[in-house]
C-alpha cells in the first residue's frame, strides 16, 4: 500500500487542523498513516474508515491513499 503526498497533506489539513506544514510533517504523516493502515484489508473497497481517526475515511484508488475525507456527521440531516 502507498501513500500519496496529496493523503498526507489532507491527513494534516483535517485531522490535525494545519493551515501550515513542512517536508519532516509531511514525512511523519505519511509514516504514521502507514503503520495504521499496515494490516488493513481493503477487499474492492473505495472508502475505508482510518482504524486510529475513525471520524475519517481514507479515500483509495488501485491500492494507494488518495486522500483524507471526514465522515458526515448527522448525513441523513
Amino acid at each position: 500500500m502507498q501513500i500519496t503526498r496529496h493523503a498526507a497533506e489532507r491527513f494534516l489539513q483535517r485531522v490535525f487542523s494545519f493551515a501550515s506544514y513542512n517536508k519532516e510533517q509531511i514525512r511523519n504523516a505519511i509514516h504514521l498513516l502507514e503503520r495504521d493502515l499496515y494490516n488493513l484489508q481493503l477487499r474492492e473497497k473505495r472508502r475505508v474508515v482510518l482504524p486510529s481517526f475513525p471520524n475519517f475515511y481514507g479515500v483509495f484508488v488501485e491500492n494507494t491513499l488518495v486522500t483524507v475525507i471526514p465522515k458526515r456527521l448527522n448525513a441523513s440531516l
